[in-house]
């Protein structure tokens, strides 16, 4: 076993030392003292009162803990994602045990956990958090993923990942073709990517390809116009982790018209999976090869498998958007038919502290 690897025993499924990685986040402080231009990635849903999205970076709870202190008699209310599946009860445990820190350090301010999955709902609801179920998937942007009809599709399979032990794109190894949309985790060292990377490279079969840009130590992301060209050259969308989050690829491959074939999986990639345009397999090369035969063989039309899709999410949108609703104490009236507040993809926009500050500042 390579030592440098405990730094990340969650990637890497070391025994054990998987398991208790969730505990490290008890040691967590509260993040101070940002500087005007630090970087920030949120969505005010609404100003009076104050609802910022947020994104949990840095953890626990990103910049919560900053605008709670900047504006304690604001009302705050911060809604914070789970990024990556909390159905390992020791990660759940230091999430309640932050969440109490939170509330106790910053009492006018309202921290709601958004859960991915009931199961992850029922969990942090017994451990004291304030929680809604709101799967992060419905906030995908659908005009940014779409058919592209006259593209041919060249690879029986298209697997959008990063490039890490988790995913285990060994399961896909059996396949005819398969192309790869991939990045590797920015918070790995130089020499790491560059061991992964060749490693993987190596080990690809014959028509399996990369279709990002490689360099020699590191791989160039795509933007979601290339992300969207590249799903339209493959007949089936692959989802083959045991655990992880919500995994946007997942809905990204149905709003694109690709049926998916995934392994099971906890984390609630699964909440738009309908058993027209998805097939769950067994945990093995052979059971994915023959899935995505299956799928291939359904000739899906991807407008059928897109309008599926879209059906299901809008159901998840109305009670958001009432919830929403019940946070500012009032129904108002919406510009987009889809959302209760000003919407932007994945509820992410980017700017400086600063420009956050501003908008609370104005009202």
């Amino acid at each position: 076993m390579n030592l440098r690897n405990l730094q990340y025993p969650f990637l890497f499924e070391i025994p054990v030392l998987k398991d208790m990685a969730g505990l490290v986040g008890l040691l967590r402080r509260d993040p101070s003292g940002w500087p005007a231009d630090r970087p920030v990635i949120g969505l005010f849903l609404n100003l009076d009162p104050p609802i910022l999205y947020c994104q949990p970076r840095p953890r626990p709870f990103g910049v919560a803990h900053h605008f709670a202190a900047r504006f304690p008699d604001r009302g705050f209310v911060f809604l914070v994602p789970i990024t990556m599946s909390l159905e390992r009860k020791l990660n759940a445990l230091t999430l309640a045990a932050q969440h109490r820190r939170f509330r106790k350090t910053h009492t006018g301010a309202r921290l709601v956990i958004l859960a991915n999955t009931r199961d992850e709902e029922e969990l942090l609801r017994r451990l004291g958090v304030d929680v809604q179920y709101a799967p992060q998937n419905m906030f995908v942007d659908e005009g940014m993923y779409h058919p592209i009809p006259e593209r041919a599709r060249r690879f029986d399979a298209i697997y959008n990942a990063q490039l890490a032990p988790f995913k285990r794109h060994e399961l896909a190894r059996t396949l005819p073709s398969c192309a790869y949309v991939t990045k590797m985790f920015t918070t790995w060292s130089p020499q790491l990517k560059r061991q992964h990377l060749r490693k993987f490279v190596r080990g690809l079969p014959y028509n399996h390809v990369i279709l990002n840009d490689v360099t020699s130590d590191d791989i160039v992301p795509m933007d979601h116009v290339q992300v969207n060209e590249a799903m339209a050259s493959a007949h089936v969308g692959l989802c083959l982790s045991g655990l992880e989050g919500a995994m946007y690829a997942s809905v990204e491959y149905l709003l694109a018209g690709l049926p998916v074939v995934s392994t099971r999986s906890r984390g609630g990639r699964d909440v738009f999976f309908h058993p027209d345009t998805t097939l769950i397999v067994d945990d093995n090369p052979r059971a994915v090869q023959d899935g995505v035969a299956a799928m291939k063989a359904r000739e899906l039309p991807a407008d059928y498998v897109r309008a599926t899709t879209l059906r299901l999410i809008a159901e998840e949108r109305a009670p958001f958007n009432g919830f929403i609703d019940g946070l500012r104490g009032c129904q108002i009236e919406r510009t987009d038919p889809r959302w209760s507040f000003e919407y932007a993809h994945k509820l992410a926009r980017f700017g400086p502290v600063s420009e956050f500050e501003a908008r609370v500042r104005t009202r």
